[in-house]
């Protein structure tokens, strides 16, 4: 007989944001016996283990099944974890672990796009620089903006999903596992803050593998980056040009180079300053002018730019359930969770069928899935 895994208990405690306190009121035992418990101190009972399956909306066998592949330390990157309660940053990473297990399920009977973002070590300024001219090569992607970030990231193997639970100060995350994930805080955020979110990860798949961050410098790396993928530095400078009126900056300019690169007015003043187009003085009266006008966290022409839909979830739910006939009930069962947490997981709707699954309908530049299933 299979040994309840204490661990799990945690993952999936974590995953609803509850404390030792709140589960042990749920199901009638103490903060300090489900502390043992999760520490493998203290057995469980079938019939306790079934009541903590009910109350965390998982099987009873979620609880005996071991993770092969735990996601580790260094592979494991929040956006913004500096300003990130230790607290948050442990549900937000739970919230990772339960989405691997999703993507591990989809992997197993869906021919998801192949990964092929190429690891490179890049410490200067000058190296990331390079790095991220790297990876537009890579993918042909020229040096114009980018018209959906999204859809890079998912061409490139990784998979991109809103999430919802996570902590305000959490603005992306990302786990480079076997399948790489890119989880975005689904809090309404604005697209452009979304856009540089995934650029932002694609830097810590690339120049981060094996890397812990976190810190000051992994963070400014991963900014780099995304600025010089977003805007490449043999195209943006020139363009920089229109944001300035003699030796001021020209709102309306800042405006017009925001809403054809896809990224907030805040990273192009940041992106001019880095590139030597700004000055300092420039830069600063650009962000004290942001304050001022009250878009220092959402911006005035926000609303003109559209959201990127991530679509490799939503896709390959739909081959599985037209193609195999696996709803969803079939996947959180292969998942080892009732189909509620799953549900919650992909925030659909409480009353919706487990069997229907939102076609976001393919659009130019996906890359195709299999249909035909691995098992």
């Amino acid at each position: 007989m299979r040994a309840f895994i204490g661990s799990n208990l945690r993952l999936i405690r974590l995953f609803h944001d509850l404390s030792l306190t709140d589960l042990g009121e749920q199901v009638g035992v103490s903060k300090q016996y489900l502390s043992r418990v999760e520490t493998g101190a203290e057995p469980v009972s079938t019939q306790l283990g079934e009541v903590l399956a009910d109350a965390l909306h998982v099987l009873p066998e979620f609880f005996l099944e071991v993770d092969a592949n735990p996601i580790a330390d260094e592979q494991c990157h929040f956006r913004r974890q500096l300003t990130t309660k230790v607290a948050q940053r442990q549900v937000a990473r739970a919230r990772g672990e339960v989405l691997k297990r999703l993507v591990g399920v989809l992997d197993e009977h869906v021919e998801l796009p192949r990964y092929q973002v190429n690891a490179t070590d890049a410490e200067t300024n000058e190296a990331i620089e390079k790095a991220a001219e790297a990876f537009r090569g890579q993918f042909t992607l020229g040096l114009g903006p980018l018209s959906n970030v999204t859809r890079i990231a998912e061409n490139a193997g990784a998979v991109v999903m809103r999430v919802h639970g996570l902590a305000h100060e959490i603005d992306a995350i990302s786990f480079a596992t076997k399948r790489p994930l890119i989880a975005l805080n689904d809090d309404g955020r604005s697209a452009c803050r979304e856009r540089f979110g995934v650029a932002h990860e694609l830097g810590h798949f690339s120049i981060h593998i094996g890397v812990l961050t976190g810190d000051k410098l992994t963070e400014a790396q991963a900014n780099r980056f995304a600025s010089a993928l977003l805007m490449p530095r043999s195209t943006f400078s020139s363009e920089c040009r229109l944001a300035l009126r003699g030796s001021r900056l020209n709102w309306s300019g800042l405006s017009e180079l925001k809403l054809r690169w896809g990224v907030s007015k805040a990273a192009i003043i940041f992106r001019g300053r880095q590139l030597g187009m700004f000055t300092d003085d420039q830069a600063r009266s650009g962000y004290v002018g942001l304050n001022r006008h009250g878009e220092a966290l959402k911006e005035s022409e926000d609303h003109l730019v559209v959201h990127e839909e991530p679509e490799v979830v939503s896709e390959s739910l739909k081959v599985m359930q037209d193609h195999f006939g696996l709803p969803l009930s079939a996947v959180a069962r292969e998942m080892h969770v009732q189909p509620r947490l799953l549900l919650e997981l992909l925030k659909a709707p409480q009353s919706a069928s487990t069997c229907n699954v939102i076609d976001l309908h393919r659009q130019p530049g996906l890359m195709p899935f299999g249909t035909s299933s691995k098992n």
